[in-house]
């Protein structure tokens, strides 16, 4: 479809809510201010020993997680190294192996870790863990987890991005790009959950009222390239000539897809992505994607690590709630996107 990028500014200016635009004319926000109270059943600061021992454990490894392990390393080099946090990295080996990941915190519990950060596809089945890890005055730290996700009462802080506003963002970029021209438009979903919710919910409210904007297709590919790849395939023998855009949940995902439609030799199908990894930056600069909104991956690993060392070393209060910046990055403005954003910087 490849229609003109970037937002005409007024014609939104009504239904950004709490987004804003940058002085480069880019969508981004932190969305609404949070507000969760402290339950007072979180562990209390402490100012424990160094080096501390510090858990970290995503909902499995990939791209994204990697780059938030590479801000956390970051942060642990700019507090003095290993001899002031002791990091252990260890995740399931999917994305359903919540099993495995119970598994590797009860072992940290047992093993009297200083703190533990997690994120986890499933919080409710991992409440008899925060439960053990607050009984035994272990502070755990939330990350990559969406605000709803977060109801357990023994978490200390939930350190990320919201994930509905990044989706809504989303949603407002197909909206002021596509709502005038009548555009089918395919989504490639992660597993069930909350964060497939969280970002699908909120790219619903951004479109809003788009007429023009007609969902044709919506189907799970698991957050990754290869299940993303054989899913549109599929969607591309059932809908061979009416695709306009495919906007994947993930950019893995729509990776997958970009690789199926350039496999058909399809062309004309505009691909959005969402996370804004070193791969989706690379084929947006080749024109290949279109556009994705960038989650602030390492700023989330660095941020963890600082609200870690504030809480568990320096005895501070942290915030409940502490959330990143998310933009909107194109065509018309990738260049200006630091690639220092996802590697670790000696």
């Amino acid at each position: 479809m490849a229609l003109g990028l970037g937002f005409a500014g007024a014609a939104m200016a009504g239904d950004l809510g709490a987004a804003y635009k940058l002085d480069t004319g880019q969508l981004a926000s932190k969305g609404p201010s949070p507000e969760l109270a402290r339950t007072g059943q979180e562990p209390a600061p402490k100012q424990a020993e160094l080096p501390i021992k510090v858990g970290f454990t995503p909902t499995a490894m990939n791209t994204h997680y990697d780059i938030v392990i590479a801000g956390a390393k970051q942060a642990i080099k700019d507090l003095g190294g290993e001899s002031v946090i002791d990091l252990h990295i260890q995740a399931p080996t999917s994305q359903s192996g919540i099993g495995q990941q119970m598994n590797i915190v009860e072992t940290w519990v047992q093993r009297n870790y200083d703190v533990i950060t997690m994120a986890t596809a499933n919080d409710q089945a991992m409440m008899p863990m925060y439960e053990r890890a607050a009984k035994k005055g272990i502070p755990v730290f939330m990350f990559n987890m969406p605000t709803a996700m977060s109801t357990n009462p023994f978490f200390v802080s939930n350190v990320g991005y919201d994930q509905h506003e990044a989706g809504r963002l989303i949603g407002l970029y197909v909206k002021e790009t596509y709502g005038d021209t009548p555009t089918n438009l395919v989504i490639l979903e992660g597993l069930p959950g909350v964060h497939n919710t969280q970002r699908l919910t909120g790219f619903k409210e951004g479109l809003g009222d788009t007429p023009n904007v007609k969902i044709i297709a919506s189907q799970p590919a698991g957050w990754v390239r290869s299940e993303g790849q054989s899913v549109m395939e599929n969607i591309l023998t059932a809908h061979p000539d009416d695709i306009d855009v495919v906007w994947g949940m993930y950019d893995e995902m729509a990776l997958g897809a970009l690789a199926a439609i350039k496999g058909r030799g399809a062309e004309g199908i505009d691909i959005i992505g969402y996370d804004n990894t070193p791969d989706a930056y690379d084929a947006i600069k080749r024109g290949d994607m279109h556009v994705t909104v960038d989650t602030a991956a390492k700023e989330m690993g660095y941020n963890l690590i600082m609200a870690v060392h504030d809480y568990a070393v320096k005895g501070q209060m942290v915030d409940k709630v502490i959330n990143s910046e998310v933009v909107v990055w194109d065509g018309g403005n990738i260049d200006a996107f630091d690639t220092d954003n996802y590697v670790f910087v000696e």
